[in-house]
């Protein structure tokens, strides 16, 4: 029996899944303040929902060029994904937790969901969401670059 995956919508279903755990589990302190302007946080939260509801509308396609490479390169997004959140979980939902580094990636949470979408993008063969997930990307890091102590 051959496992197949043709809807790109398994891609934000993954990447939701710990954002989801945390949002019923964890509460941040009312409190807490951005310091990232407002046009940055907009332009990040546009290209996250686009980024995010693309793959809704492609299939994964398995005869490109290079599919096994861009598969484990996907796999090892997600997995330093879900390590990075599982750190989180374990420890107890401390914040500073959310952009320490982990085997040397800075900022896993926010390096390996865009490494994800960008490889996706090959499979997907979108333009689009090659570049809604490069500005996602690139907007993500400069508001957390902002953000971070």
């Amino acid at each position: 029996m051959k496992l197949a995956v043709k809807s790109g919508a398994i891609i934000p279903v993954l990447l939701m899944l710990p954002n989801l755990a945390w949002m019923l589990f964890y509460s941040l302190d009312a409190g807490v303040r951005s310091d990232v302007p407002m046009a940055l946080s907009t332009a990040e939260n546009v290209e996250r929902s686009a980024a995010l509801v693309l793959p809704f509308f492609y299939s994964l396609n398995k005869k490109s060029v290079w599919p096994t490479v861009v598969w484990v390169g996907m796999a090892g997004a997600l997995a330093v994904y879900y390590l990075a959140w599982g750190r989180f979980f374990m420890g107890e939902g401390s914040l500073a937790l959310l952009s320490a580094p982990l085997m040397g990636i800075p900022s896993p949470l926010a390096l390996s969901p865009v490494a994800l979408l960008l490889l996706a993008s090959y499979l997907m063969n979108s333009w689009w969401m090659f570049s809604a997930a490069l500005a996602f990307g690139v907007f993500h890091v400069w508001a957390l670059s902002l953000t971070s102590p």
